[in-house]
Parts: structure tokens; C-alpha cells; sequence
């Protein structure tokens, strides 16, 4: 199955569900299902039920779905946040019969239509709530009478960028270090081959800077963007010199990043679309900078985040599937061929 998606092997603008328009709902996927949207109404309901919210608002929900007093309508507001979810997948698999997307013809929706697994992630899926809004998601579509499709939530949902990142590392055949740059946070880790297995470190997430989306003139879009470049220098460094305080080496970063990238270069799109003012392509631009503070070699690889979540999704012997991960915003990616070989790997917290 040709992926209309993909042009020279990557994702290509077009591909992104931000935008898509759901059924039942007069608004767009980002705005109804995105990490930040779900967040905000659970966090009313939580305010609603004079409940306390400590800043781990997932693990406060779960603990109404398990509480008499509120279970009952903990439990309406799952049935409504899948419904949500659900639009999105009832959407791509109902094609044009079910909205119109003017970017798209006949043969994307034809594609989406040919897609039987739908691996799912991202931080809105972290901890017990993953599973719990999987299985609504579930119910919800084959209460449409959807069915030939089979959701998946990926081990790590909240990593699993990060984790692909490492899974292309394994694929360079290098120790490396690992990011994934979100608009919100940057995950940050490096992996290591220890005994024919790979050890992915996590280390704590710290916030995003200069990711806004949009400045007031060109001229200060162009110095927020080499603010956001040295913000993301600055992490990779950090990481360095704590990885070679543990005795490790790494000549290679991968990172993935919220934005389309081809070959390098950034695409005008999103908080971190600012970086096409950055010499390009960036990663060639980054290693050179990185290099001149170390005064060694050094690599960096870029990957659109969607597809670094599905690389870290892929299965070997993979085929119809495709990734949506529920952040800051919604990404997507596709499994290819070249990553299509066995990843065995153990994720530690450092």
C-alpha cells in the first residue's frame, strides 16, 4: 500500500489530524482530543466535585473512577472523552462520506481506509488512564459498528518518541543521546548497548522554551528562533556532560521534535517551525556547533516526533498501521521497512 503521506521517505504537512474536522463535533481533533484539551475538562470536573488537584490530574481521575461517591460520573466523562477519540478514527476510516479536508483526495482517504492497527501514545495515555481510555475508545466504535480495527496503546505512551529515537540510534548501530522536544517539555535520555540489549536512561523532563507559535514581527520570530537553537544546544550539552560524567560515550544525538522536517530542514509550521530562520539544514548546523564546544565529532539526527513515536511503536513484520500520539498537540507517523527489525530494549528512570 502506497503511503500518499510520505515523500522521499518523510511525513509530509498534509499528514497531520490537528486540523482534521470530527464527527459530532463541530471542531477539529487538536482542539477536542489533544493532551491540553483533555486536560482542561478533567480538571473542571475535578473543581466541580470540590476535589483537589496536586498537579497529577490523571492519577486524581482514576482515583474518582475507583471512588463510589464520584465513579458514576467519572465514568460519563470517559464515555464522553472517547466518543472524542473516537470521532477521529470513525473519521479516517469513513472518508469523504464523513468530512471534507481539502488537502486530502481520494487516495488518503483510500489509505487511511486500508489502515487495520492504530498504535496509540503520548502523555494524555501515561499511567492507568492509558488503558482505561483505550477500552472506552474501544467500546465507543464498536457501538458505531466499527470494526477490522484494532487500537493499541505502545508500552511508555508518555516516551515513546523517545524510545523511537533510540530505536534509530540502534538502527545507526550508535550509543546516543535522546530527546524528544515537545511544546511543552523536553524528554531527555540517552541509550546504551549493554549485553546485546538495549537500556533506554530517562531522565527528568525539564519545560520548553521558545515555542510559541507566533511572534509579533519577522524580526523577532528571527531572534526567537536562535534563542530556541542555543535553548537546544544548551539541553544537548547538558546531557553530554552528564553522560560522560557516567563513563559513557556518545558521539551522536537523535532527537525527535515537534515539527515536519525533510532532510534537515524545518518546515514554517508550529512553535518550532521558527527554526527554518536557523542556518539549515539544522542538524548539520547543530552538530557543527556542538562539535566547536567539545572539540570532538559530533552527529545529530533529526526526526519529526510522529514518526519517531512510530518507529518506537513498530513491530517487526509490521504492515497497515499507523501511530497517533495525544500531546500538546496530536502527531502521527507511519512504521517503514527500514526500522523493521527486532529492538529489544529496557527502559530505566535515571
Amino acid at each position: 500500500m502506497v503511503n500518499p503521506f510520505l515523500k522521499d521517505g518523510y511525513l509530509m504537512l498534509h499528514a497531520s489530524l490537528n486540523k482534521l474536522p470530527i464527527l459530532c463535533a463541530d471542531d477539529t481533533a487538536k482542539t477536542r482530543c489533544s493532551s491540553k484539551a483533555i486536560h482542561r475538562i478533567v480538571c473542571e470536573y475535578l473543581a466541580a466535585q470540590g476535589l483537589e488537584n496536586d498537579g497529577d490530574w490523571q492519577a486524581r481521575f482514576v482515583d474518582c473512577l475507583i471512588d463510589p461517591k464520584y465513579a458514576s460520573s467519572a465514568r460519563v466523562l470517559v464515555a464522553q472523552v472517547a466518543d472524542d477519540i473516537g470521532s477521529i478514527f470513525w473519521t479516517l476510516k469513513g472518508g469523504q462520506e464523513h468530512c471534507e479536508r481539502s488537502d486530502w483526495a481520494s487516495e488518503h482517504w483510500e489509505f487511511w481506509q486500508g489502515i487495520r492497527r492504530f498504535y496509540l501514545a503520548g502523555g494524555l495515555l501515561h499511567g492507568p488512564i492509558g488503558a482505561i481510555l483505550t477500552e472506552a475508545v474501544r467500546r465507543n466504535l464498536e457501538s458505531r459498528g466499527l470494526s477490522g480495527i484494532e487500537l493499541r496503546l505502545t508500552a511508555h505512551p508518555a516516551v515513546i518518541s523517545l524510545i523511537g529515537a533510540a530505536k534509530y540510534a540502534a538502527f545507526l548501530g550508535k550509543d546516543a543521546l535522546v530527546f524528544d522536544f515537545g511544546h511543552s517539555y523536553v524528554k531527555r535520555g540517552y541509550v546504551l548497548r549493554e549485553d546485546g540489549n538495549f537500556v533506554v536512561h530517562t531522565c527528568m523532563r525539564k519545560a520548553s522554551e521558545w515555542t510559541q507559535w507566533e511572534c509579533e514581527s519577522d524580526c523577532v520570530e528571527r531572534e526567537a528562533a536562535y534563542a530556541l537553537s542555543d535553548f537546544i544546544e544548551r539541553t544537548v550539552l547538558e546531557m553530554l556532560d552528564t553522560v560522560t560524567a557516567r563513563g559513557a560515550v556518545c558521539d551522536t544525538a537523535v532527537i525527535s521534535i515537534a515539527n515536519y522536517v525533510h532532510e534537515g530542514c524545518f518546515v514554517s509550521r508550529g512553535g518550532y517551525g521558527k527554526l527554518r530562520h536557523v542556518p539549515q539544514p539544522y542538524d548539520r548546523y547543530l552538530s557543527e556547533r556542538i562539535a566547536a564546544h567539545t572539540g570532538k565529532p559530533f552527529t545529530v539526527h533529526l526526526l519529526h516526533d510522529g514518526t519517531a513515536g512510530a518507529y518506537g511503536a513498530q513491530e517487526e513484520n509490521w504492515q497497515e498501521e499507523a501511530f497517533v500520539g495525544f500531546g500538546t498537540s496530536l502527531s502521527v507517523g507511519f512504521p517503514c521497512e527500514k526500522m523493521d527489525f527486532p529492538f529489544s530494549y529496557t527502559v530505566v528512570s535515571d
